[in-house]
Parts: structure tokens; sequence; C-alpha cells
């Protein structure tokens, strides 16, 4: 079994939750259980293995409080191996599902893991090196103190118990991936952040640099995007 699937939204991106749905399912097969963190419940209906979870007014949760959310969602459940996406991440290929189970099982054997990166984000960082395999067919990579974004929220694989080390109260998304990479780097019992070269999850930024008036779809397939639209899953967001 893959580990549940955090996902984080807010009302102005809501009606992203739509295509990141569709893509999920279509690539991520055998699906997985998603938990969406969010405020005012969605108008539409999600998919059977997504449950969406009502933190509270998002007056509660300002933008400069969003770790705050976070972390009142990730506390909600027992799980302490998890996967953190946002709801803007709509993957583009099909997920080597083989690869994540493997990577995530790796995570649950090492306790020193925080992180496992699941994309290209670790692999291309810079100041990362040689980490051994995992079989014949999966190599990995460790960030070193150096290397930028440990604490990226790119879709990865996290111990939810070093994530709460290194979440603060009162930190915005870009907050918590520069400040917590220097709380990260600085851990003494020497955490590790990983990642591989084979990427399993692959997908695009929908609305880059926070910017949610603004879609786009240069990394979305063609065939997606008829597909999107034949389904009005692009709807209020174009």
């Amino acid at each position: 079994m893959p580990p549940p699937i955090f996902v984080t939204t807010s009302d102005k991106y809501l009606r992203a939750l739509r295509p990141f749905a569709y893509l999920l399912n279509k690539y991520w097969v055998p699906n997985p259980q998603v938990i969406v963190g969010g405020f005012e419940p969605p108008d539409f209906k999600l998919p059977k293995n997504f449950f969406f979870q009502t933190l509270g007014p998002q007056s509660n949760y300002p933008l400069d409080k969003w770790s705050n959310g976070l972390h009142k969602l990730i506390t909600s459940y027992p799980h302490d191996i998890i996967c953190i996406m946002l709801e803007d991440y709509w993957i583009t290929e099909p997920v080597n599902t083989e690869v994540v189970d493997k990577l995530y099982g790796y995570v649950k054997q090492f306790q020193y893991v925080a992180r496992m990166d699941l994309t290209a984000d670790r692999q291309f960082a810079g100041d990362v090196v040689d980490y051994g395999e995992i079989g014949d067919d999966i190599d990995l990579v460790k960030s070193t103190p150096w290397s930028p974004y440990h604490m990226s929220l790119m879709t990865g694989i996290w111990r939810k118990s070093h994530l709460l080390r290194i979440l603060v109260p009162n930190e915005t998304p870009w907050d918590l991936e520069l400040t917590g990479t220097v709380r990260l780097s600085d851990m003494e019992d020497n955490i590790l952040v990983l990642g591989s070269k084979q990427r399993p999850v692959k997908h695009t930024l929908a609305f880059r640099g926070g910017d949610h008036s603004k879609l786009l779809l240069d990394e979305v397939s063609e065939e997606d995007q008829a597909e999107l639209r034949h389904y009005g899953l692009l709807e209020g967001l174009e």
C-alpha cells in the first residue's frame, strides 16, 4: 500500500482540485488514498478515494499561517509516513508506482530519512551526491547541508515525526521552504533528504508563483487538456 497523500488547498484554489483529482487518478494506478485539507467544502463531487477535511474558516489560516493549517491536517491522522502535495501539482505522465513503493519502503525502514523526493527536485537541486541504490533499478541521491530547498514542498514522502520537528507556527509555504531548510540543515542528528534519479512522479505547477489568476498548461498534453475541457474540469480556472 502506498502512503496516504495529504493535499493542502485554499478557497481561491479549490476548483484546481477537479483537474488535480482527474489527472492523479488517471496516472497514479492503483489510486491512492488522498486527504485534502481546506476550508470551504467544495460544491463539486470528488472521487471516492478523496476525502475533504475542513480545517475551519480560512480567516483563521491566512497565508502567513499556512503552516498552522498543515500542522492541523497531518496531526489529525495517525500515519507517520505520508506523501504531501499541493492542489496545483497536476500529474502529466503515468506514475511509476513500483518505484514509489520501493522508496516508501525505504523511508519506513530507515528512521533517519526525513523526506524522499518523488520528483526531479533533488536530483537537479545542486550540491547533491550519489547515495547508493535500492536493488538494481533505483539510484538514490542525497542533499548535502548546502543543497538549496531541503524543505521543498515538491511531491515527496515524509516521515511526519521529523517534519513536525521542523514545522513551526505562522509561516507561509515559501517561509517553510526557505527558513525550514536552514532549520533542517542545522539539526545535529543528521536526518537526511533523499531523492532518486528515476523520478517516479512527474507533474507540472499549474499556477506558478502563487498566481491563481493565471493557469499554465504548457506542460499538460493536448490529450489531457482536451479531456479536462470535455468534462468541464477547467471551468472557472481559464
